[in-house]
């Protein structure tokens, strides 16, 4: 029969990142003219209920039988995430199961054979929104990758500036000891000064203080605070056309617009930070797909908009990193 092995299945915690699944083909007697084997997966939330139904994946024709086929079945997953849309203030973290079960497709003197010697069914568990830099990746040794300490990757190399009276948002574990933590996020109330425990530092909000939410890399909800508000502008798209009548001596055709689409577009800075802030700025938050800012008691979504080209370094000009992006609201009218 066709049979998976499980042990050698090389993954990690996040959907996002392969998941690699080898299968090797039986040996069927005869004489063996075509052979491929087939993938088919299920996947499942954490109650059970199948999300997604099968989904199936097949190799090209084997070279000979009982050959090992690796699959990816990462994509499998795709529809549930693309159609899961979180909340900018429920940590919610839907854990997801894939069952797998491979199959032979043989043509043996003549006579197709389709869906022979099923493997069973084997469970792939605990997998979750989110993947591994390349860089993680590259790391990875035998059948697993290196995995990042947290659900987040905010560096430590200097305190994050905070409001007082605001939560800090804080991934949580990704292992204890050996074991892998589901993932989750601590609401830490910000205080006045110095948090060495956090790795922040406490002020009052000003004028032009903001908090933003996003989902990380590894799905999980983080925040910056933002002190101060460069530009607003906003973009208006217009169609001119004429409105044609019946003209007389005090009656005639007129010109109008119509006018839509009056998104603002806020300008910020993340002030003065250091390399590895700047580096995170970059390829966390300005990445981040689920963006949110709060205004007047209220979580707008929006999107980053960085530029086509963002200097991380520049060892010429001595001043201080500062990384300039861009929020676009995703309402229209006035968020105010």
């Amino acid at each position: 029969m066709a049979t998976i092995d499980s042990g050698s299945i090389i993954q990690s915690r996040f959907i996002g990142s392969p998941i690699s699944v080898p299968v090797t083909a039986s040996n069927p007697a005869g004489n063996v003219a075509f052979h491929r084997v087939r993938l088919q997966v299920k996947i499942t939330d954490a109650a059970g209920v199948i999300t997604i139904g099968d989904v199936e994946f097949e190799s090209s024709k084997l070279a000979n039988n009982q050959q090992t086929v690796w699959f990816d079945i990462s994509s499998a997953f795709i529809a549930y995430v693309d159609g899961y849309i979180p909340s900018p203030t429920t940590f919610a973290y839907p854990s997801l199961t894939a069952r797998i079960e491979a199959y032979d497709d043989y043509l043996i003197d003549g006579i197709s054979y389709e869906g022979q010697d099923a493997s069973g069914e084997v469970v792939v568990s605990g997998k979750y929104i989110g993947a591994l830099t390349d860089r993680e990746r590259g790391a990875g040794v035998s059948n697993t990758w290196s995995e990042p300490e947290r659900y987040g990757r905010k560096p430590v190399t200097s305190p994050e500036i905070v409001f007082v009276g605001k939560s800090i948002l804080r991934p949580g574990a990704l292992m204890d000891g050996l074991s892998p933590l589901a993932p989750s996020v601590e609401a830490i109330s910000a205080v006045s000064g110095a948090d060495q425990s956090h790795n922040c530092y406490g002020i009052t909000a000003p004028r032009d203080g903001y908090e933003i939410r996003f989902v990380n890399s590894l799905g999980v909800h983080e925040n910056i605070f933002v002190s101060r508000i460069s530009e607003k502008e906003v973009n208006i798209d217009s169609e001119k056309y004429v409105i044609a009548r019946q003209e007389s001596l005090t009656i005639f055709s007129r010109g109008t617009t119509q006018k839509q689409n009056d998104y603002e577009t806020w300008a910020f800075s993340s002030g003065a930070i250091d390399e590895a802030w700047a580096s995170w700025f970059i390829h966390e938050f300005l990445m981040a797909e689920r963006v949110w800012i709060y205004i007047n008691g209220m979580w707008i979504p929006c999107h980053t908009m960085p530029e086509e080209n963002v200097t991380l370094l520049n060892r010429e000009n001595a001043s201080l990193l500062e990384v300039q992006f861009k929020l676009q609201m995703d309402i229209n009218g006035s968020p105010m």
